[in-house]
């Protein structure tokens, strides 16, 4: 058997509890093989910790991040306004989530409240997803939506993956490297923001992003993420997801 059709096995194996179309466990295969030379090397991933900039489409800092998922669907983000003096963190253990703004200039928290579990079920997938490199989390729907269109300019596959709730996302993978073009995220307005890979940078023998353009619905360049610092698999605080308690 060769090794896509392995790749492919493995993935609708792995993903039996999952909904996904052959076509789309086939685009998917192709396209973590591009990530890194083992599959192993993606399983063995426990948790990822992200940090850079956001930039206006005049390419001015905005915003700072942090961004910190582990497995189990545990996810938090940390943003930074450009002077440094504000936190605003989301933050979801895989069973609560919460928001909290604090003032850094004297470590007090301003506001802090729990969100409705629609949004930390949604907070959860995207946990997941940040860790799946492009997998099929159990719940999940993954199917080829198109076939043969452009996409930034490159013929591309689009696989739909529709997780549990609302969150719900296209990849469009380029048709011939099978590498990533660029991602389709519903706003809450009900309009699409396109994430558009412009950059890659390897970190431990895995592919990651290094910029991301961000578009809107019309093709129209909102700003880029910068990515300054990825590690695989660091050490996070046992208590890096609790539940808050004052």
């Amino acid at each position: 058997m060769s090794r896509l059709l392995l790749l492919v096995a493995s993935l609708l194996a792995a993903t039996a509890q999952a909904q996904v179309s052959k076509d789309a466990a086939e685009a998917i295969a192709k396209a973590r093989a591009t990530l890194a030379k083992d599959a192993a090397t993606l399983a063995g991933v426990r948790n990822l910790h992200f940090s850079g900039k956001v930039m206006d489409k005049e390419g001015k800092l905005t915003q700072s991040f942090i961004l910190e998922v582990a497995q189990g669907g545990k996810r938090r983000e940390f943003r930074y306004d450009k002077d440094y003096t504000l936190e605003f963190s989301t933050v979801t253990n895989g069973l609560e989530a919460w928001v909290r703004r604090t003032n850094l200039t004297n470590g007090q928290a301003e506001s802090a409240r729990v969100l409705p579990f629609e949004v930390a079920s949604n907070l959860r997938e995207m946990g997941k997803s940040d860790l799946g490199f492009y997998s099929v989390p159990e719940g999940t729907k993954a199917e080829v939506a198109k076939k043969g269109d452009q996409v930034e300019g490159k013929d591309v596959i689009s696989v739909t993956y529709r997780h549990p709730g609302t969150y719900t996302y296209t990849r469009h993978f380029n048709a011939k490297t099978h590498e990533l073009v660029a991602t389709d995220y519903p706003r809450p307005d009900g309009k699409l923001e396109r994430q558009v890979e412009t950059e890659t940078q390897v970190i431990d023998g895995i592919r990651f992003p290094k910029s991301v353009q961000v578009k809107d619905d019309k093709g129209e360049v909102l700003g880029t993420l910068v990515f300054d610092k990825i590690t695989v698999n660091g050490e996070l605080a046992p208590t890096a997801f609790d539940f808050p308690v004052r």
